[in-house]
């Protein structure tokens, strides 16, 4: 018998290369497409699947033959079907009496290899009369169509196949969501018509989540099904883990989007996204109406769905309130996982950046500050070993160009002869190690700078509600804390900040207590939060 593995490579320049958003939809459908259906469909009689999952499709084969047949026939369906996606395909000699978990391992890591030893190959850039892809930079083969305000343009044969993928990934998606989408609503496949609001809120998120610790609980469950008597156990367990975690994401989804479709409002015959507190109307977003002014675009966007890798845009004002709607969600979800290890969670990045900012650069950001967020997770890890860590979240504002990576940018930015003013990562919940370092944190104080209610004792707003004042306190805590006792003795009558962790004594005086600065965060984000 033959065990045979199927994965992709530099799927991220394929999937978000391009700033039009239509085509990331083709492509991550693509995807999709290659590691399951195709893959299924490429099968011969007899040949069994292990599980697909993750990007990879593991599957068995009665002999060399139907294996190498699976492979030309996938082989060929990609390289025409869809042009650029880069398949690796492994293959290992499986024998009856051997551990089929061992044999997985071992395909793995010959995948491995394969993909750091490959020749690279350079695809041929064509003559000087061929017209160049918009997109790509290959030779164009033909003409995209206009869609909207985007006009036609050369495209290769690689933005051509995305572009043809884009109505079977649209129906695709709506098929999830289609009681509740209707008529009325659809999803955007133009990054202008997730909401923005033309000149200061011209901004859009990238959020992308990545499960923890997913492929350690795969491992756990093959060294529970070593023995070559335990194939068969494995082949279900592995497949049931599989299908349940995909399950889970999914309903992380809709849970999102049912929050989303909660606060839509019509007012004056046009929709918005309508969020008040208190009574009080914080902030609306206005839904873009469909090209046939039949009903509206929804200013969110899954692109990839399906596994523990979680990628979707959005208005840039809700990017880490789904964020975290999504994050909360996939843990609730995961409670009764077939493997008994409890919930699951995840880590999320959230970059919000101009709508069209170059989306490839958008979303590595997005991936970069997700991995900070899993680093300081793993961190608190170590120093609680006897606790499960939860979900964790990071975010930044990309406002202009980007130098250097987040850390460096972070050194250079955000850090003081006092220390660091951003808490960034933090936990969602509760944060054992660092207390302050945790959402609730930062929570506190952006309800406190929106202002969404009146000191009791008070006859007049709070001086929070003066946007000019909050500016001033911003700049004073990059000065330390000096410079923040001087400004709430002028501007606050002596008055503290805010208290937002009962445990750091010093920031409501000071702004400051050790290396971090407790407010920096929330008045950033005071401005563009948007509470759902």
């Amino acid at each position: 018998m033959e065990l045979v593995v199927v994965d992709t490579s530099q799927i991220q320049p394929y999937i978000f290369g391009s700033n039009r958003l239509r085509e990331n939809i083709g492509a991550s459908y693509l995807v999709a497409q290659a590691t399951r259906d195709w893959a299924r469909e490429a099968m011969p009689q007899g040949a069994k699947e292990v599980y697909a999952g993750g990007g990879n499709f593991v599957a068995l084969f009665q002999d060399g033959a139907g294996a190498k047949t699976f492979t030309s026939t996938l082989s060929r369906k990609a390289l025409t079907k869809s042009p650029g996606l880069q398949l690796i395909i492994g293959q290992e000699s499986f024998q009856i009496g051997e551990a089929l978990y061992d044999k997985v391992e071992a395909a793995f890591k010959n995948l491995a290899e394969q993909k750091r030893s490959r020749p690279l190959s350079a695809p041929l850039l064509g003559l000087g009369v061929t017209a160049v892809c918009q997109s790509t930079g290959l030779p164009a083969i033909g003409m995209a169509p206009a869609i909207g305000n985007d006009p036609e343009y050369p495209a290769s044969a690689e933005i051509l196949a995305k572009l043809e993928a884009m109505s079977p990934a649209n129906k695709r998606l709506r098929e999830m969501f289609d009681k509740e989408l209707g008529k009325d609503y659809d999803f955007p496949h133009d990054f202008d018509n997730l909401g923005r609001s033309h000149s200061d809120q011209s901004y859009i998120a990238v959020v992308h989540a990545d499960g923890n610790g997913i492929g350690q609980r795969i491992k756990i469950i093959g060294e529970q099904y070593k023995r070559p008597e335990d194939n068969d156990a494995y082949k279900v367990k592995i497949g049931e883990f599989s299908k349940a975690l995909e399950q889970a994401s999914q309903k992380a989804l809709h849970e999102v989007f049912d929050v989303l479709m909660k606060r839509i409002k019509q007012v004056w015959g046009d929709r918005i996204i309508h969020t008040n507190l208190l009574g009080n109307e914080l902030a609306k977003i206005e839904l873009k109406e469909f090209e046939e002014n039949w009903g509206y675009y929804l200013p969110f966007r899954p692109i990839v769905f399906g596994g523990d890798d979680v990628t979707f845009v959005c208005d840039g004002r809700l990017g880490l309130s789904l964020a975290i709607v999504y994050l909360q969600a996939f843990e609730k979800y995961t409670t009764n996982l077939p493997d008994g290890e409890g919930p699951a969670t995840a880590c999320a990045g959230v970059a919000i950046v101009k709508t069209h900012y170059p989306f490839a650069r958008a979303y590595a950001l997005a991936e970069e500050l997700c991995q900070s967020a899993k680093r300081y997770r793993r961190m608190n890890q170590d120093k609680n070993e006897n606790k499960k860590e939860g979900s964790y979240l990071d975010w930044h504002f990309a406002l202009s160009g980007l130098s250097g990576d987040i850390k460096e940018i972070r050194q250079r930015e955000f850090t003081t002869t006092e220390g660091s003013l951003t808490l960034r990562p933090v936990a969602l919940g509760e944060n054992t190690r660092d207390p302050h370092r945790s959402w609730q944190v930062i929570m506190k104080g952006v309800e406190a700078f929106q202002d969404l209610k009146l000191h009791a004792d008070e006859k007049k707003p709070h001086w929070s509600t003066r946007r000019n004042k909050i500016k001033a306190l911003r700049d004073a805590l990059r000065l330390g804390g000096e410079a923040v006792e001087q400004f709430l003795s002028k501007y606050n009558e002596g008055k503290s900040l805010p208290e937002v962790e009962p445990a750091v004594t010093a920031w409501p005086k000071r702004g400051w207590q050790g290396y971090y600065c407790g407010y920096f965060d929330a008045i950033e984000l005071s401005d563009w939060f948007i509470p759902l």
